[in-house]
């Protein structure tokens, strides 16, 4: 509503700062009366106090803040902000709230004029424009404008509109709740806790034993509780370890001792063909054994003494100095004992080179020390799977593969001090559903209590 000299602006109660001060900066006149809405929020702040004040100066407008907001006068006053009841009261600024005594006078509306409490709001626009003297009023309400009795229409606006208690209606609204709290709380304590009771019934139990054979495999699909044949799935757990292994085996490397030996047999001790010395026999002279490099013929005749005889190359049966032997040694021939041989020349060529090497003795003592950590391992991997699926094991089934053993060096082979050897076992059980097995004794202990007067508490699994 627009008179001479002033702007009416009336305020949502949901509107922003922005837009009032932007309404304030539109306004044609140079004072702006903003009539608030009950509960304005939005100017509940002093920062939008300053800021609406702040707008106001630079626009070079004077404003008048139309409530009776309680809560509102101090933020105001802080500011320098003019209040009035109505559009018919005297503008005031309001006390801030560190002030203890208002001044005589209130703060100026248009340059430097000091303004008479007693003047109304449209009063004030005539002393800024110097326009004819007119009333601001409020919509859709008639006031008489009485410039001799402005008591009475002080108190018919103030019977017509009747500022609440807010404080007593939040106090009011805080018992309430408190109220409906508390009578849920009551609620719930003759309703759900107060009721509650522990009762124990203490029965005679009998411990029997229930025998079952079943078969388990995995190729069965469903259970078949009067055949007793339960489905099954096999879990695997494939544990791998390594362990040290001292090497405690002894090799001569050395070179074998090798050379040639002539074999012979008197005439008398023919019967038919004289023998063949097969390769491979053992030939020993002084407590040393030598093998044959191939067979040998005796077929060669020789008539003084009469014998027959044949020659073959031999070499040691273990490297070392000691098969090296002279000329003209005598030797036996194992499993011809009518058979003896003699070397024209020297055997020679034996050394010896003892080394260090893993023997088998040695990986098996590794191997048994590892078996008790992967037994341990596989055991909980199993139980694991077994849970994860909610099966129970039948440690009947379970079994344990070869372990797979490799080390390197092999067996046998030159090796240092220690040597790493690997382990590699497959564990294996059947799982079969614990309700499978929970029907079956169901079924089994059937015959053996009476189902009217008593029931299975637990089936033992």
């Amino acid at each position: 509503m627009n008179d001479s000299g002033k702007h009416t602006v009336y305020i949502d109660v949901d509107e922003e700062i922005t837009s009032i001060i932007e309404k304030v900066k539109a306004s044609p006149e140079k004072i702006v009366a903003l009539v608030l809405p009950k509960r304005a929020t939005v100017l509940q702040s002093v920062v939008n106090m300053k800021l609406l004040k702040k707008s106001a100066l630079a626009a070079k407008k004077n404003l008048v803040l139309i409530t009776s907001e309680v809560g509102l006068m101090p933020l105001a006053g802080s500011v320098g902000l003019h209040v009035a009841k109505s559009l018919q009261s005297k503008p005031q600024i309001p006390l801030p709230p560190d002030r203890a005594d208002a001044e005589d006078e209130i703060s100026v509306l248009g340059e430097d004029e000091v303004v008479d409490r007693s003047d109304t709001v449209g009063n004030l626009s005539d002393k800024v424009d110097q326009d004819d003297t007119e009333t601001i009023e409020l919509d859709d309400v008639d006031v008489e404008t009485d410039t001799g009795a402005p008591e009475s229409n002080a108190k018919k606006l103030a019977k017509r509109f009747k500022i609440p208690n807010f404080d007593r209606f939040r106090l009011s609204f805080f018992l309430a709740i408190l109220g409906v709290i508390l009578l849920i709380g009551g609620w719930i304590m003759a309703a759900v806790v107060l009721p509650q009771a522990s009762v124990v019934i203490k029965t005679d139990t009998t411990t029997f034993t229930s025998d079952i054979n079943f078969t388990a495999n995995t190729a069965f699909k469903d259970l078949d509780v009067s055949q007793a044949l339960v489905p099954a799935t096999l879990v695997e757990a494939k544990k791998a370890d390594t362990e040290k292994a001292t090497a405690t085996g002894k090799k001569d490397n050395g070179v074998r001792a090798s050379g040639t030996v002539t074999l012979s047999i008197a005439c008398a001790s023919v019967s038919g063909t004289p023998p063949t010395i097969p390769a491979g026999t053992g030939v020993s002279s002084g407590g040393q054994t030598f093998i044959t490099d191939a067979a040998v013929s005796l077929t060669t005749p020789s008539f003084s003494p009469c014998k027959f005889y044949g020659s073959t190359t031999i070499t040691a049966q273990n490297p070392g100095p000691q098969y090296n032997f002279a000329s003209g040694q005598a030797f036996t021939v194992a499993g011809y004992s009518s058979v003896t041989g003699s070397n024209a020349a020297a055997i020679a060529g034996g050394t010896t080179n003892v080394v260090t090497v893993l023997t088998q003795s040695d990986i098996d003592a590794a191997v048994t020390i590892m078996k008790g950590r992967q037994d341990t391992a596989a055991t909980t991997e199993l139980q694991k799977q077994l849970k994860a699926a909610n099966l129970k094991g039948l440690d009947e089934t379970k079994t344990t593969g070869t372990p797979a053993i490799t080390s390197n060096p092999a067996v046998g082979a030159e090796a240092p001090a220690e040597v790493t050897v690997t382990s590699t076992t497959i564990y294996n059980i059947l799982g079969v559903r614990q309700d499978y097995l929970s029907q079956l004794i169901k079924k089994d202990s059937a015959s053996k209590i009476d189902p009217s007067k008593q029931s299975i508490l637990d089936d033992g699994l």
